[in-house]
Formats: structure tokens, sequence, C-alpha cells
């Protein structure tokens, strides 16, 4: 298993730097027959799908889709968090599916029913667990067969709306709208297919999306160039941006809440087993941190007393003031102990802010449900 994830994380690193690496071309050449392959399966499915020949089960619900078409973080959690939030304030019940990493069962996992949070990592999913903390009121559920999940959403616990958080592959279920989140960062995954590139299917899929979110758009070089790059396979489909926004830093234990202003010239030594840490990076420089480490493990990496024990001496060593994380990373810690005069550790909390196009989500989302006004 550290060999394969070794690997994944070079190529990684060749991806990143190709253009100046001849040997990281030639390594993403040696994989192109991968990804080639990989796509005709890809395609494939989309077709029998499109062409009624795989068939998509719908649910007696609207039901709307959150994903993306690269591998690798863009901003879904925040962004479900903040669709879910504006429906529940709306007067719906709503309740948010995910699969939950590596999920294989097929049986539904409630994690909060909008009223309690019913179960605890690792039963629950890192996201799941993160949105359930987040949004009293809005139910919250796991499982591999999504539209299970959502029979049990309903019928169990009267939602009358679904939000499928990475959705935009999981083509067994009908959806109402397809949300399609594009990071403005690296829009097209590097204009590759996995496993030579990011893509999760081609730039073509992007077809099917019923309202495209550039995320991270204040941070992009060029963002008329990105909206080109998408407008060549999404012609008609409104286009809103996006931006991340720091709402504060969480303790271990979720009692504490600091505001993010706190970070401001702290000697921080970072650390996150995320898709994307150098956003996260960018985030606390941005927020006047002082970064003297940022240890980065693999996505959704599980921690132990020992990792924890490693990072704690390492920030005493470096003279940290404060050691910072993200929540899903938080979620596996809490249960760690750690030593009475270690360095204080918090989770950098994240919203998503819409820039442009809230009038065209919120009318979208609108013509798929009545306002509730019982």
């Amino acid at each position: 298993m550290r060999a394969v994830e070794a690997l994944s994380a070079w190529t990684l690193r060749c991806m990143a730097v190709a253009q100046t690496d001849w040997t990281a071309r030639a390594w993403l050449a040696a994989l192109q027959p991968a990804s080639h392959a990989y796509g005709a399966l890809v395609s494939l499915r989309a077709a029998l799908f499109a062409r009624g020949l795989a068939g998509a089960r719908r649910l007696p619900v609207p039901v709307v889709s959150v994903g993306n078409l690269i591998a690798g973080g863009s901003g879904k959690t925040p962004f479900v968090d903040m669709l879910a939030r504006r429906l529940h304030k709306g007067g719906h019940r709503v309740a948010i599916i995910l699969r939950g990493y590596r999920g294989g069962s097929t049986k539904p996992v409630i994690v909060s029913d909008g009223e309690r949070l019913l179960c605890e990592p690792p039963v629950a999913a890192d996201e799941a667990y993160v949105l359930a903390r987040h949004l009293p009121g809005v139910a919250v559920l796991t499982g591999a067969d999504r539209y299970l999940v959502g029979r049990v959403a309903i019928e169990r616990l009267g939602c009358g709306i679904i939000v499928l958080d990475d959705g935009f592959q999981h083509l067994r279920i009908h959806r109402n709208l397809d949300i399609v989140l594009v990071d403005a960062t690296n829009p097209l995954g590097y204009g590759r297919l996995l496993p030579s590139g990011l893509l999760r299917e081609p730039p073509e899929a992007l077809e099917r999306a019923g309202l495209l979110v550039i995320t991270h758009a204040d941070s992009a070089r060029d963002l008329s160039a990105v909206t080109q790059a998408v407008r060549r396979y999404a012609k008609t489909a409104p286009i809103a941006l996006a931006a991340h926004r720091s709402v504060g830093l969480v303790g271990p234990q979720w009692d504490e809440c600091l505001p993010p202003e706190h970070l401001h010239r702290q000697r921080v030594l970072a650390f996150s087993g995320i898709a994307n840490p150098r956003g996260f990076e960018t985030t606390l420089v941005q927020l006047g941190s002082v970064i003297l480490a940022h240890r980065t493990f693999r996505d959704h990496y599980v921690y132990s007393a020992t990792d924890l024990q490693a990072l704690s001496e390492a920030a005493l060593k470096a003279g940290a003031t404060l050691m910072v994380t993200t929540e899903k990373d938080m979620v596996k810690l809490a249960r760690l102990n750690r030593g009475k005069d270690a360095v204080p550790l918090y989770a950098l909390s994240i919203s998503l802010e819409l820039l442009e196009g809230e009038d065209i989500l919120d009318r979208m989302v609108s013509d798929l449900v009545k306002p509730n006004t019982s």
C-alpha cells in the first residue's frame, strides 16, 4: 500500500512539473495507454446511460448533484454546506447524501437525522461528520447505494430534497440539476485523464452540467481564460463564480472557536491530509501566518498517536506558537491524546461565498422546489 501511495504522490508531482521536467513528461507518457483505456470505459458507460441502455433510478423528490470533473479538492464540501444551508433556511427538509470515503457497504448510515448526531468517526465519514456538525436541521447520510440511502432519507426522515455530494459521475440516480464545480487554478486537470492527469471524465462531459461554478475564482491568474476553456465544452450552462472564505479556528473538541484574524503573525506548523494542500497553505499565508513547515499526508490519511506526537515535537522544536490543520483532518485527531505542554492545535474552518451567480443558483433551485408554507 505504501508503495502505491508513494507512486501516486510521485505522479502528482510529475503532473505539476511536466512542462519543465523531461523525466516527468516521460513518466506521464508511459501512463497514457492506461489513460486511453480508462477514457474508453468511462465514455462507454456514459453513452449507455445517455441512450437509456443503463437505467437511472428516480427518487420521488428533487435531487441536486454537486460534483466536479477532476480528482481532488475543488470545494465540493463547502459548496454542499452552503447550498444545504440556503435550502434549510428556505423551509425545506434537506438530506445530504455522500458515498463516504471508500464506502463499499450498501447499508445506509444516518450520520445525523437533522436533530442530533447519531454516529461519529470512523463509522461516520470525515466529510459527512463535518457537514453534520455544521448543519443542524439538515440530515446527513452515507452509503454506496445512494438510491437506497435516498429512500431512507425520504421515508424515515421525511426529507423533501436531496443534495448529492460528489454526484456528477454517479449516473445510477436521476438528478434534476447537475452543479459542476471547476477549480480556477487547474480547471481541466492538466488536460489528461486518470492516471496521467486528474480528469475523471473527458471534458466533453461538462455538457451534462446545468450550472457551472468556478471556485477559487479570486486566485485565478486569468479568469477569462478559465471561462473560455470551460465554454469550449459547456456552451450554454450558466456560470457562477465562487471563492473560499476563512470562518475561524476550532479546537480539537469543537468547543473552542477563534476568529481567523488570530492567525496573524502566528508562527505555524501546518499539516494536512487533503487533495489540495497548496490551497490550504495559501489560505494560511493570506491570513498573515508565518508558515514554519507544512507536513502533508495522503488524502484521507488516518492519523495515529505516534503521528500526532511527532508533529507536536516538530512544532516545539521549530518554535511554533500554533499547529493548524483542516477540519477534515481534525475529525481523526479529536480522540488522540496530546501532551500537556503541546503546542495549541486548531483546525481552520472554511466556507464558500458566491461572488457572481447567486441569483442564478436561487432561480434554478426554486424551479425545482416550492416554498414550504406549512
